[in-house]
């Protein structure tokens, strides 16, 4: 996927005032899943939004030897699905939990409903939807301009969206390497050199950054 983690893209419950966040709970129902649950299926048609209000969700795709290879996460306050009501498009990807998970499922008529009638929803919508157009977009320029280590630390940045003292980014080495298209090999030397530099350290299933400014410096 191009951009692969959006945690730091708007979270449009931010961008909504409380009340209207009490109407979307009300108009939909608060789902809980488990650790890994899968919550939808690449293929499904039934339209909606739904809305992660605690824990986060894994979006991604199966490869054809069974793995599951993540293309986004997203956390609370973080929607998904409304193309399939502006586009009627069916979901693209498989979506599962990672931890404990609530979310806030909101069918199609009763979100359009409200998107009618409320002008602050469709604007945060087209917010949220324009500030990951964009980091599609960027994510593009960068393969055609930077060398693969700037586009991985750039993309190890934005999966942070925290400055705290050592950030994580729960993506195995084999996830990183689909998603910028080469060997895990090829992605092994890239971490490896980052390492090297001290600007980040490896765990499993893990990357940790050292230091948020340092790598961003760099």
């Amino acid at each position: 996927m191009p951009n692969p983690q959006f945690l730091n893209s708007p979270r449009i419950t931010d961008l909504l005032s409380a009340r209207l966040n009490e109407q979307l709970v009300a108009l939909g129902h608060i789902a809980s899943y488990g650790d890994g649950q899968l919550i939808q299926s690449r293929g499904d048609d039934k339209r909606g939004v739904s809305i992660v209000r605690e824990g986060a969700v894994r979006v991604g795709t199966v490869g054809i030897d069974g793995s599951f290879v993540t293309t986004s996460v997203l956390g609370p306050g973080q929607c998904y699905g409304e193309f399939t009501l502006f586009a009627g498009l069916p979901r693209t990807h498989d979506i599962s939990a990672i931890g404990a998970t609530l979310v806030n499922q909101i069918p199609g008529k009763q979100f359009i409903a409200l998107f009618n009638q409320e002008p602050e929803l469709s604007k945060a919508l087209l917010i949220t939807t324009l500030v990951r157009t964009h980091g599609v977009l960027e994510f593009l320029d960068d393969l055609r301009r930077l060398p693969l280590p700037v586009r991985v630390a750039k993309f190890m940045l934005g999966a942070t969206g925290s400055h705290d003292q050592q950030p994580c980014i729960n993506i195995r080495q084999d996830e990183l390497a689909f998603t910028f298209g080469v060997s895990r090999v090829s992605m092994g030397k890239v971490l490896k050199q980052l390492e090297q530099q001290q600007l980040i350290s490896r765990g499993y299933g893990k990357i940790y950054i050292n230091n948020v400014d340092q790598l961003q410096s760099w």
